[in-house]
């Protein structure tokens, strides 16, 4: 009997290539960003290049959390490394969360004082470090674009979240060198865009902090109903009734279930049929992977009807 794949695959070497060179890009974009905050004397760009250290650690502890899945099963861990990536995640989401808080201090001191905290700030040095950044998070947020969606897991989803919001903050800073060139009396917009950086960073770590939270706690996942697993579950030929229903993930690329499904007396290679006919059912139509059914041929309590279903 061909053995069920177990999602060990969603770690694969695409995944691990497209979070390798997002991190030697970033580690690119951190070189930029600190000649031009040195240079500019911009806060903006300060609190961008040393939020770009927490990116560069976020994205190596992705990149090692992967890997370490990708090592598969053992005997100590049976769904393999994969509550790694939720760790790793949920890490990722405080780095970014703290960055965002410590930085919005000083923000605020500049718009309060209607100056500049560093000194006379360089419009030309902002938009030297700004351009290429660009540049270069838009070439990294596209290649990891590229992986198809069912195979993200929650690391790649928090670094594509990432460079979206990365890529926000570069645009802001490109606005932040243009005002300055026009009205170079405005110092006080660094302030602006510094605070509008850091309220951008508290954001991202939110949906990071949600879907980790959610797989933790084991709740159903977001895209997936109970109702509709049982009702499809229902449908397929030869089943009278379903209960006992409980789906989970042990990351947001492993979705897992297990079911008591009551069927008619069948010879053992027909039980076999339905259970196969149950596993594709629900893979193809709900992205869960591994599922375990168990067939009962007549109720168990009184109270287990055809279509009850909890979970």
């Amino acid at each position: 009997m061909t053995e069920q794949a177990h999602g060990e695959s969603e770690a694969s070497r695409r995944i691990l290539r497209g979070l390798l060179v997002a991190l030697v890009l970033a580690v690119v974009v951190l070189g930029f960003e600190a000649i031009g905050a040195i240079l500019s004397r911009s806060l903006a760009v300060t609190v961008d290049a040393v939020h770009d250290i927490p990116d560069i650690f976020a994205f190596a502890i992705s990149y090692f959390a992967l890997a370490g899945t990708a090592r598969g099963r053992t005997d100590a861990h049976t769904f393999g490394s994969h509550r790694l990536e939720v760790f790793a995640a949920i890490l990722n989401a405080f780095i970014i969360l703290a960055a965002g808080v410590v930085f919005a201090y000083p923000a605020i001191l500049e718009l309060v004082s209607r100056t500049t905290l560093l000194g006379p700030i360089d419009p030309a040095w902002i938009l030297f470090a700004a351009v290429p950044t660009l540049a270069l998070r838009s070439a990294s947020a596209v290649y990891l674009g590229r992986i198809p969606r069912a195979a993200r897991d929650l690391n790649i989803r928090s670094v594509l979240v990432h460079l979206g919001t990365d890529i926000a903050i570069t645009a802001a800073l490109i606005a932040d060198a243009a005002i300055l060139v026009l009205s170079p009396g405005s110092a006080w917009v660094d302030g602006a865009v510094t605070l509008v950086v850091a309220a951008i960073l508290i954001y991202e770590s939110i949906p990071i902090f949600q879907g980790g939270w959610e797989v933790l706690t084991e709740r159903v996942p977001r895209g997936v109903s109970l109702p509709a697993v049982t009702e499809s579950i229902l449908t397929a030929p030869r089943v009278r009734g379903v209960h006992d229903v409980h789906i989970w993930a042990v990351c947001p690329t492993l979705v897992c279930m297990t079911a008591h499904v009551r069927v008619d007396n069948m010879p053992m290679h027909e039980a076999s049929e339905v259970t196969a006919e149950l596993r594709e059912r629900v893979e193809r139509a709900f992205g869960i992977v591994h599922s375990v059914f168990e067939l009962e041929t007549e109720p168990s309590t009184p109270e287990d009807a055809p279509s009850t279903a909890t979970g």
